[in-house]
């Protein structure tokens, strides 16, 4: 009709159209989301599911063993009876009964380790972070390496630390920065090559350096890694870095692993 602008009808679709667009752009980016939070369940659930049955078939096999060397002596004193080859054969059975039963053991505190793990590690990463406080990293670096000192030194590793003077202070979750600190020292007293420095720099990035002559820089890339172990055969369930990057993010802060000329060099920072 003449005398009756457009301008305000085009304006309130223009908004209607950028408003739905930024709706639709929404609901993409959850989907995408919980597309990748089940995909992670997942391959949780995957890893978890394979850790778990691999000791449990060795336990199971060497159950199987145990009664196969349970039934053996009576086969040897039906059809052998010379005393002297039945003492013999009862020393070697008892001998083997005690490998299996080390190994069973051994299998069953594997089992033990992962199953802590994996109850930590679900805890830690779903429970909300305690209030944080101003901390000075240069003390909760120090206990943290006194709390561990049992461990480096049954490994005959003695840490060098290097810290600034001045006091460097961050406010972070007490327990969560401590739970960092002892994965990553605790992984560098199990695959360190017998050496560990510390350096504390003034700007609140704390480097963990060791000799790791077996590792690679691929290897290092995948440190982070849920359920990423160097040494399988270790007992070791690849979750204590996982635990560390999961809070340091958390929290804000940054950590990084670098493999150089035989070392690794694990860097946490805080801004």
């Amino acid at each position: 009709k003449p005398g009756v602008s457009l301008n305000g009808y085009h304006q309130d679709i223009t908004e209607t159209m950028v408003t739905r667009k930024k709706q639709e752009q929404a609901i993409m980016e959850l989907l995408e989301k919980v597309r990748r939070a089940n995909s992670a369940k997942s391959e949780f659930l995957s890893h978890m599911s394979h850790d778990l049955r691999t000791p449990l078939t060795a336990i199971s096999g060497y159950l199987e063993l145990l009664e196969i060397a349970d039934a053996a002596p009576n086969q040897v004193a039906a059809t052998d009876q010379v005393a002297t080859s039945s003492l013999a054969a009862a020393t070697d059975q008892a001998a083997m009964r005690r490998r299996y039963l080390a190994q069973i053991r051994s299998r069953t505190e594997a089992m033990k380790d992962l199953t802590e793990q994996l109850f930590s590690y679900s805890i830690l990463v779903s429970a909300p972070l305690q209030q944080p406080r101003e901390l000075i990293l240069q003390y909760v670096l120090e206990e943290s390496l006194a709390n561990c000192y049992a461990q480096f030194t049954a490994v005959g590793i003695t840490p060098r630390l290097q810290m600034p003077e001045l006091p460097v202070c961050r406010v972070l979750d007490r327990g969560s920065l401590e739970r960092i600190l002892s994965n990553i020292l605790m992984n560098a007293a199990k695959y360190s090559a017998g050496d560990l420095s510390i350096c504390l720099h003034p700007q609140g990035q704390i480097d963990f350096s060791n000799a790791a002559p077996d590792l690679t820089p691929v290897m290092a890339e995948r440190l982070f890694e849920r359920f990423f172990t160097v040494e399988t055969a270790r007992h070791s369930t690849g979750l204590g870095l996982s635990i560390a990057r999961n809070l340091t993010e958390r929290m804000g802060g940054a950590i990084t692993a670098h493999y150089r000329e035989g070392r690794l060099t694990i860097s946490l920072y805080f801004p």
